[in-house]
């Protein structure tokens, strides 16, 4: 089922930050292993003056800085080519400079044409692609992978499902249904109050469907921990050996509110697992 997914979006924005993008070697890999097409926009961010009144000075500063964002993401592309190339997987490289606005359109309108995209984790939430994820996340229909720095290599051989029973969670699932049935263990969590638990376990109405579609499926609920969902999500998925964690990105639960600035805002700033997210 893994040949399901045809069209891979991989996308780095060059600001100047000399770092490494996970999103890249991680995506070439998952588009080798489905044998998909990668698209890879190594984007750079173009700075704008709005004032007609600037001086040549700020003019011509602004148009070297632009010029060296230019180059650095050229850079970047060619390496991707290689890269891209060294995997046997066929890719097309696009270098866009964009004004922030313009950037995140582009981003997004690609998405939408892909079966998933995928972006490097950033902590900083002023970050340009902290602003993608969002983007992407609610405004693409398309689910996306967010892989923090050191996951150079696409695995699922062990899936965490966080569940909540929600609409989103379940998009999520749906979404992620090719990953999960070829994995070799999925585990499908709830994690809410003891008198929540006491009264439901949405993880057993979940875990029926999955094992019908051949996922080889267990349940956990676990009672949150003092320091909230994210922080028992992340010791679960550690004790589960989790490769990929699969999760509904903005929710308000029946069991708890799951929301940017909440659980997935906390994830996002710190997860050491990649995240598999829709909307």
């Amino acid at each position: 089922m893994m040949q399901n997914i045809k069209s891979v979006l991989i996308g780095m924005t060059e600001e100047g930050i000399d770092e490494p993008s996970s999103a890249l070697a991680y995506g070439l890999s998952l588009a080798q292993k489905c044998g998909a097409h990668a698209t890879i926009q190594a984007a750079s961010l173009k700075v704008v003056l709005g004032n007609t009144f600037v001086s040549n000075v700020a003019s011509g500063l602004v148009a070297a800085h632009n010029r060296r964002l230019r180059q650095l993401a050229a850079d970047v592309a060619e390496r991707a080519r290689g890269d891209a190339a060294a995997a046997g997987v066929a890719a097309s490289v696009e270098t866009p400079q964009l004004a922030y606005g313009q950037l995140v359109d582009a981003f997004v309108a690609q998405a939408r044409v892909h079966d998933i995209a995928l972006l490097d984790a950033e902590v900083a939430t002023v970050n340009a692609d902290r602003g993608l994820i969002e983007a992407l996340l609610f405004e693409s229909g398309r689910p996306l992978i967010v892989v923090p720095p050191g996951c150079d290599t696409f695995k699922n051989h062990r899936v965490l499902v966080a569940w909540d029973a929600s609409a989103r969670a379940a998009r999520a699932v749906n979404d992620a249904m090719a990953l999960l049935n070829s994995a070799a263990a999925v585990e499908v969590l709830a994690i809410g109050t003891q008198k929540e638990l006491a009264h439901e376990v949405p993880g057993a109405e979940l875990a029926p469907h999955l094992a019908r579609h051949g996922v080889n499926v267990t349940v956990k609920n676990l009672v949150v921990g003092h320091d909230g969902i994210a922080a028992t999500l992340r010791e679960q998925a550690s004790l589960f050996e989790a490769d990929l964690i699969v999760m509904g990105a903005f929710n308000h639960s029946r069991m708890r509110e799951w929301i940017l600035g909440g659980v997935t805002e906390s994830l996002l700033a710190d997860c050491k697992v990649p995240l598999f997210m829709s909307y």
